[in-house]
């Protein structure tokens, strides 16, 4: 029997006790029917809530799930947490999802098959045609997507990409353990940071339509968090002209 390709998938999580049991469950029967060679890494950054507690007993009463939890004790922003999951991958395909299941795991198989065609990096996009949106977004965030959409393109100088921010993303393993040890953004813009070293990096990077069921509630903190990821955009282009991204493109 072919030797199939193992997974490691990162869930950041805050504050998401009252789903993360349920959807931990459904990845996990996704996974075990469909691609069984995986692993779990679940970040919890800093939760006020009982999500650590949740996490904890999910590894203890499924010994099946092949459960791994990174515990901060502090927030210390969606960045950070997907950083340290990644970093502690084994899988040849390392991807991470939002805790929420805002894009369900059963997207998956598509973003494999595009992987295996040949490109480094597979995300979700919002912007692309054939999304199905089960779900409308919240309409603040609505409004502070197509906002920060139209700053990125700006300030980063990135048109081609049509969105950054998706929570749904999947790398080979060498374009995971290239890119996330030069990560500086530790908030919200960090899959624009990503995305930037990516191309720098001459990476092939491929967007495809999902399924989208927002949720109907938010860690998004409109005033505070706009501000945040408008600076992080202006240190992404600091760290390009003070050349702090030292790379060589991969050959083509």
């Amino acid at each position: 029997m072919e030797k199939q390709i193992s997974i490691s998938v990162v869930l950041p999580c805050f504050n998401e006790a009252g789903n993360i049991r349920k959807n931990i469950e459904e990845i996990f029967r996704y996974l075990e029917r469909n691609n069984p060679n995986y692993e779990i890494i679940a970040v919890n950054d800093g939760s006020t809530d009982d999500t650590l507690s949740q996490l904890r007993n999910i590894k203890k009463e499924y010994p099946q799930i092949p459960l791994r939890i990174v515990n901060f004790k502090r927030n210390g922003g969606k960045g950070r947490a997907v950083k340290a999951g990644i970093l502690r991958s084994r899988g040849e395909i390392t991807m991470f999802m939002d805790a929420d299941q805002a894009i369900p795991i059963q997207e998956l198989a598509k973003f494999l098959v595009s992987i295996n065609e040949g490109n480094d990096i597979v995300i979700a996009s919002r912007f692309i045609a054939k999304i199905k949106i089960l779900r409308p977004v919240l309409w603040y965030r609505s409004v502070m997507e197509k906002v920060f959409r139209l700053l990125r393109m700006a300030i980063i100088n990135n048109y081609d990409i049509q969105d950054t921010q998706c929570g749904f993303k999947v790398f080979s393993r060498e374009a995971a353990q290239k890119i996330f040890p030069r990560l500086t953004v530790k908030g919200w813009s960090f899959d624009v940071e990503v995305i930037f070293l990516a191309k720098k990096m001459g990476l092939k990077i491929k967007e495809l339509p999902v399924t989208l069921q927002n949720p109907q509630e938010s860690h998004i903190r409109i005033f505070r968090d706009s501000a945040g990821m408008f600076l992080d955009l202006i240190r992404i282009r600091l760290n390009e002209r003070q050349e702090k991204y030292k790379i060589s493109k991969c050959p083509s």
